[in-house]
């Protein structure tokens, strides 16, 4: 089975167009969407309850806002607790920049026992329309930082939310790490993840994706500032080893 999680903050006004993209695809695939509502004070939960249409949905719901990495992992955690080991849990975007056409190639590669497929907007044929020169720079930096360090040299795009993660693969992540499988709170949780499940073992591949910020309604809940030093706080434990999985993993036994 398919499990779709989907972390939101105040995005009452992207939740019609998702939904409506979101929700004959999920219904095809038989697929359960959580939604993790992070604190939202526009109504977003509200939005996802007007718009769930006969879907098969599950709302999480923070009573103030923790940040994306909170988010992703109460929204891992419950679909973890529902699911089989060879199960696809799929991770993406609340602001409809998460291309849905690109899910037939990643669920391929998956089902051909990859562990953890990205949608890569930094792979050849991948590109952002409409994000500031800035962020573009930015965001291919730390990608290239972290894959040089981490190891990953194959892999263009570490930061993306968009992927499709193996049940089983984040379940012997989170026996391995306990409560600090993902540590950091705000969008270096991303990476953190990533890091973590490929040092434990995982197989992880991607795929070239478009990611059109014109797709999206209102502002981009990134603050610059607390991410770089998550980012330099990420980079300086992954140095010292402190992001390493124990000796002794239960990644490394057999999927």
């Amino acid at each position: 089975m398919i499990r779709f999680v989907v972390p939101a903050y105040n995005e009452r006004e992207n939740i019609p167009r998702l939904m409506a993209d979101l929700g004959p695809v999920a219904r095809d695939l038989g697929a359960r969407v959580i939604f993790v509502d992070d604190g939202s004070t526009d109504g977003t939960g509200d939005a996802i309850a007007e718009h769930r249409d006969g879907l098969h949905l599950a709302l999480v719901r923070h009573l103030v806002n923790r940040g994306l990495g909170t988010a992703i992992n109460s929204g891992l955690r419950a679909a973890l607790g529902e699911s089989q080991d060879g199960d696809a849990i799929v991770t993406l975007e609340a602001d409809n920049t998460s291309d849905l056409s690109d899910l037939p190639d990643m669920l391929e590669l998956f089902a051909q026992g990859n562990d953890v497929v990205l949608a890569s907007v930094y792979a050849p044929g991948g590109s952002i329309v409409g994000a500031a020169p800035w962020r573009l720079a930015a965001s291919k930096a730390v990608s290239n930082a972290f894959r040089i360090a981490g190891g990953l040299r194959e892999i263009h795009t570490l930061s993306s939310l968009y992927r499709v993660y193996r049940a089983g693969t984040l379940r012997r992540a989170a026996e391995t790490y306990g409560y600090l499988l993902v540590r950091e709170p705000g969008f270096a949780a991303n990476v953190e993840l990533l890091l973590k499940l490929y040092n434990a073992g995982a197989r992880v591949v991607e795929v070239p994706t478009v990611n059109d910020w014109s797709r999206r309604l209102g502002t981009s809940k990134m603050n610059l500032r607390p991410t770089v030093l998550a980012y330099g706080r990420l980079m300086a434990a992954h140095l010292v080893g402190r992001i390493q999985p124990p000796p002794i993993s239960p990644l490394g036994g057999e999927m």
